[in-house]
């Protein structure tokens, strides 16, 4: 059998660079299932593709595998199983002599070029699945128990391609988190008062010596180790005052510090 392309489909190859090869292939795609004449579903820019290509925005994407996926339901259901017969890496080819297949792919033109979207629910659910892995793949790790679509139910008219890391920092701070002073871990206080909240971690960091504000020469008999936290002195407020608050605040450590015999012989270099 002499396999042809059908003209609409002649005309929109010969708009590609490598047109011979694109041809070329179609027309044996189109003798290894047997039929005459071969047609590509088109859609407003060319060959209505799957989304997997190159696309200058996420947002183009997205709808471009929302019609895809939307016209090739479409076919199942009227032209039977797609299968190999209309799916070719991509782009939905069809039978240009199946009147039923033929009418169904210049319904979905004339769909296209009316509005560009087939299926506002199929194309919404993508865009907001999307958005929720925009937001999960910033840079700003979420707080434990909050996803993607928490943030997003927290902004007002979120667009795909434009969520920044300031509109995912205040949603969260409107959820009522707030960032450790030091790190990238979101607590949860409680009680809103003023300072500078640390995590549990930063906390014990905070004690560390040698301490940010003197540097003395320490002598033996400090019970103090230089480059350990003052973990013994710290862990009564940590887990008491501290956990019932959602967070540890700098200046409560450095007080906590200064005040015990240990953290005093470790700021002072003397004993209290």
């Amino acid at each position: 059998m002499n396999a042809t392309l059908a003209p609409e489909l002649c005309s929109a190859v010969d708009q590609f660079g490598n047109s011979y090869d694109i041809a070329q292939n179609l027309i044996r795609e189109c003798a290894a299932h047997d039929w005459a004449r071969i047609a590509l579903v088109m859609d407003v820019s060319g060959f209505l593709e799957d989304g997997d290509h190159w696309y200058a925005t996420e947002a183009e994407q997205v709808c471009a595998a929302s019609n895809y996926a939307t016209a090739k339901r479409w076919f199942t259901e009227e032209c039977g199983p797609i299968g190999e017969a209309w799916d070719d890496t991509g782009w939905l080819m069809y039978d240009a002599d199946n009147p039923t297949a033929v009418a169904l792919a210049e319904r979905i033109t004339a769909s296209l070029h009316g509005y560009p979207i087939l299926d506002e629910m199929d194309h919404s659910e993508r865009e907001h699945a999307a958005m929720i892995e925009e937001v999960e793949g910033s840079p700003l790790t979420l707080p434990d128990g909050v996803d993607g679509g928490d943030v997003l139910s927290e902004l007002a008219c979120p667009q795909l391609g434009c969520i920044t890391m300031d509109m995912v920092e205040d949603a969260l701070s409107g959820m009522g988190y707030t960032q450790c002073s030091d790190c990238d871990e979101w607590l949860t206080p409680s009680t809103a008062r003023r300072g500078e909240p640390l995590c549990r971690d930063c906390a014990l960091n905070e004690s560390c010596p040698p301490v940010r504000w003197t540097t003395p020469t320490l002598t033996g008999g400090s019970g103090w180790e230089p480059g350990k936290p003052l973990t013994t002195v710290l862990k009564p407020y940590l887990d008491g005052y501290a956990t019932e608050q959602g967070a540890a605040y700098r200046e409560d450590v450095r007080a906590i510090v200064r005040g015990s015999k240990q953290g005093y012989r470790a700021v002072y270099g003397r004993a209290a």
